[in-house]
């Protein structure tokens, strides 16, 4: 109701050219009468022609002041229309103000329940987002210890592949078996050959000697290193007759007298690998050895004496 009267107040000013009206309307009655009472006290004091001048001039004075009645009569019922007017504004206005105290009261609630429902959505995200943080970390934890399992398998895995590599490559060294080894003299020209056990005689040492088969070794060519020394533990050993280096299965340098390939096949022998030394002084007398090695390894051995 307060603001009703506030809203009314407003549009109030409307009703003062009312008044206005009514005093310019109430003025020159007042007047008119006045007049009237003024020339009827008085006596035949006036000849005819100032009465008739007077009555003259109260005529003109009537019709100013019915004119300005009417004036003031059409202005107050355009006031009166124009207060009816405002009248139906202002309960329009009336209208839209309760209608909008409607809604804001409407809207207060309504803030007031989105309010709470935001107040408890972000207790719930805090919650979950504890819950997510807690997650991660015992996710990361879990794939820490998975890491470290990981490496720990790998480093298993390399253990045991190692391990597997070497005994494979053991397993792969051929194995020498049947091993002979003769003092050779050669008659006629060196084509016939006849065993001895005389050094003067001794003209080529011969080794003879079986390879045994091996289910691991990969087919293909092989090397065997064959080792000489003479009865003083000396190498034998001549860059013409195929000497050299190679490495032994712990790494350190191995000097040899003669390289022997041979061809082979997987679980099958090589029977019968002839080797032949030959040098151009005399031999010694005395025990020679001989030592056969693959892949770093000795795979067979034997002496022949001579005297």
């Amino acid at each position: 109701m307060e603001n009703n009267t506030e809203s009314r107040s407003k549009y109030m000013p409307a009703s003062r050219p009312t008044r206005k009206a009514i005093g310019a309307l109430v003025y020159p009655l007042a007047l008119f009468f006045a007049l009237s009472a003024m020339l009827s006290c008085k006596n035949n004091a006036t000849t005819q022609n100032q009465d008739q001048a007077k009555i003259d001039s109260i005529a003109v004075i009537k019709d100013t002041l019915q004119s300005q009645y009417n004036a003031a009569r059409m202005q107050i019922d355009n006031d009166a229309t124009q207060s009816a007017r405002l009248d139906s504004m202002i309960r329009e206005k009336d209208k839209q103000i309760a209608m909008l105290k409607s809604e804001n009261g409407k809207l207060s609630k309504s803030n007031k329940k989105m309010a709470a429902e935001l107040k408890t959505d972000k207790k719930l995200i805090a919650s979950l987002k504890g819950d997510l943080n807690q997650k991660t970390k015992d996710y990361e934890d879990k794939l820490a210890a998975l890491e470290n399992d990981k490496n720990d398998l790998l480093k298993q895995r390399d253990e045991l592949l190692s391990k597997y590599n070497k005994i494979l490559a053991l397993g792969s060294v051929l194995h020498a078996s049947n091993i002979r080894l003769t003092a050779e003299h050669l008659k006629h020209h060196g084509t016939v050959e006849k065993d001895t056990k005389r050094a003067r005689k001794a003209d080529v040492l011969k080794v003879v000697f079986d390879i045994d088969e091996n289910r691991i070794a990969e087919n293909g060519t092989k090397k065997l290193y064959l080792v000489i020394t003479d009865p003083s533990g000396t190498l034998l050993s001549n860059a013409q007759s195929g000497s050299g280096v190679t490495t032994n299965s712990n790494g350190t340098p191995l000097n040899y007298s003669v390289l022997k390939e041979i061809p082979l096949v997987t679980n099958e022998p090589v029977k019968d690998i002839e080797v032949e030394w030959k040098q151009d002084g005399d031999y010694k007398k005395g025990a020679y050895s001989i030592a056969i090695y693959n892949g770093g390894y000795k795979i067979g051995g034997g002496q022949v004496e001579l005297k």
